[in-house]
């Protein structure tokens, strides 16, 4: 899928949202630059982008697509491990950029949708639950692509021993599989849930041949 992300198509959702009809090219910019910023190699322009691909095929899913758009460009705009706060600050940095700009029953709605990302529980909401499953859908690629992401988010937690972030990567995913479902919507488990399990079990496999 696409690895480009164009801040036009950003722009084109922020004015149909707005109250005053502004592009938002200098916050398209500053978006662009966030997911460009040193020390990612995961939460990049590449990740945006792949999530908007997702969407781009289950938007007709959703009660408020632009919505659901608009947060899955702002859910990775911080990005400051290693203080685990990034879901709300990026959230919050939301709310700033958007304040009289857009109606707060928008704005209520993307902040809420960011935060679903935080992954604490399944959501119950229906566009919470295709937020979270689009975040979780590079999950379900080929393994080829799953391992890349994977050592990707090992190069931005290296300030991590092994001794710690594999267990916790262990736990997380743990969590995942022991699921009834991976993905909370039925599209997301036709197109992603089989691969993404194989993934995941692969992953968990491996890491436990190697003590962990």
């Amino acid at each position: 899928m696409a690895r480009q992300l164009q801040g036009s198509r950003f722009e084109a959702v922020w004015k149909r949202n707005t109250v005053t009809g502004a592009a938002g090219s200098d916050i398209s910019e500053q978006l662009l630059k966030s997911y460009s910023e040193n020390g990612r190699y995961y939460h990049t322009c590449g990740h945006i982008s792949f999530c908007l691909s997702v969407f781009d095929q289950a938007s007709n899913l959703c009660l408020n697509p632009d919505a659901v758009e608009v947060a899955l460009w702002f859910h990775d705009a911080v990005f400051n491990f290693p203080i685990n706060e990034n879901e709300r600050l990026s959230a919050e940095y939301f709310m700033r950029v958007s304040e009289s700009v857009m109606p707060d029953s928008f704005r209520e709605r993307v902040y809420g949708l960011v935060m679903a990302t935080r992954h604490l529980a399944p959501p119950t909401d229906p566009d919470e639950q295709i937020m979270v499953d689009i975040d979780l859908s590079s999950f379900g690629q080929a393994w080829e692509f799953f391992n890349a992401d994977g050592q990707n988010v090992r190069r931005e937690l290296s300030y991590l021993g092994d001794g710690e972030y594999f267990p916790n990567q262990i736990e997380f995913m743990s969590k995942l599989v022991e699921r009834p479902y991976f993905y909370n919507t039925p599209w997301f488990r036709e197109h992603f849930e089989a691969q993404a399990r194989d993934n995941v079990e692969r992953y968990l496999r491996d890491l436990r041949e190697k003590g962990y």
